[in-house]
């Protein structure tokens, strides 16, 4: 029998608010976790990305491909999800696909990827076109891995903006690395103080969601996708937990992932591009099954095939 404390722990449970898009990325992060270490190049790094190529189709993103070399060890790509708008403003949101093993990567950084994925249908029908909006899901981050000194995808990616003449365009671009636990998180960048639109925009969107963030200049230059962008001239920062024990490590698994981090984390980047936290009529539970539909593990292990992603 359920003592006080019990009833009301049962009773804060069930009144806890359920945030459709938050319920998305948590699915979709731990599938993702729960299917094994996906490391550049490797095969498991190109079914994640098949997964969130799917998913971006679906919500009405259309969808391109960064393929670069990982030397020594193979192929990667970036799956980069664009909702057309202004051609003079450019947003970009980017996650990490790849983990470093044997992690397998729930916190760094499948909730990223999960919120990105999450995000893909509240971008993808927005009224807001004043900015255009790439989601990107890039590979081979994990320098640990690669053993190169820059993270490669955010590499291929500034080549892309680069070629298409649009680093001009660029307001920011914001990493979502480590975004799945906690109830606090920074906001790291290199700049000296917070620029209006940049890292401000951020503040204000954690400030307007009711959510702690702190400011915090990188030491050096960076160690997540946004150090690239900065070093190319364009204004970058990463949101991200404070700590992370398992980082890297076999103990970076599902059960690391928090709901509630995810509320925290899809509140404030939903305040910041100015979307609808939910698709008009969509429920919960019809958002959770299509995440769950397009992460599910086959019987080898692996996300479910969806498009190619070569």
């Amino acid at each position: 029998m359920l003592g006080a404390a019990g009833i009301m722990a049962v009773v804060a449970l069930a009144a806890a608010p359920s945030d459709p898009a938050a319920d998305v990325a948590y699915a979709f992060a731990r599938d993702l976790a729960n299917a094994g270490p996906r490391p550049a190049g490797s095969a498991a790094e190109r079914a994640a990305h098949r997964a969130v190529a799917t998913r971006f189709r679906a919500s009405g993103l259309r969808v391109v491909h960064d393929r670069f070399a990982v030397p020594g060890i193979g192929r990667s790509r970036n799956v980069v999800g664009i909702r057309p708008g202004r051609a003079s403003c450019l947003r970009v949101l980017l996650a990490h696909a790849d983990s470093d093993p044997p992690a397998p990567g729930a916190l760094d950084n499948a909730s990223g990827v999960g919120l990105l994925v999450a995000l893909a249908p509240l971008v993808a029908r927005s009224g807001d076109r004043d900015c255009e909006t790439w989601l990107v899901a890039t590979g081979a981050e994990e320098r640990g891995h690669t053993g190169r000194p820059d993270h490669l995808g955010a590499s291929a990616l500034v080549r892309r903006l680069r070629r298409a003449g649009r680093t001009d365009d660029v307001r920011y671009a914001l990493s979502l690395d480590e975004v799945g636990a906690g109830s606090r998180f920074d906001l790291y960048s290199p700049a000296p103080r917070a620029r209006p639109g940049v890292e401000r925009a951020v503040l204000t969107a954690a400030r307007a969601a009711g959510v702690r963030v702190w400011r915090v200049r990188d030491a050096s230059t960076g160690n997540s996708d946004h150090r690239e962008i900065e070093l190319a001239g364009m204004p970058g920062m990463k949101l991200g937990v404070v700590s992370h024990a398992c980082r890297h490590q076999a103990c970076d698994r599902a059960g690391q992932l928090r709901k509630g981090a995810f509320r925290r984390t899809t509140a404030v980047v939903v305040r910041l591009l100015g979307v609808p936290s939910a698709p008009a009529g969509a429920r919960s539970a019809t958002l959770r099954d299509t995440a769950l539909r397009a992460a599910r593990p086959t019987h080898h292990g692996s996300p479910a095939r969806p498009a190619e992603a070569r």
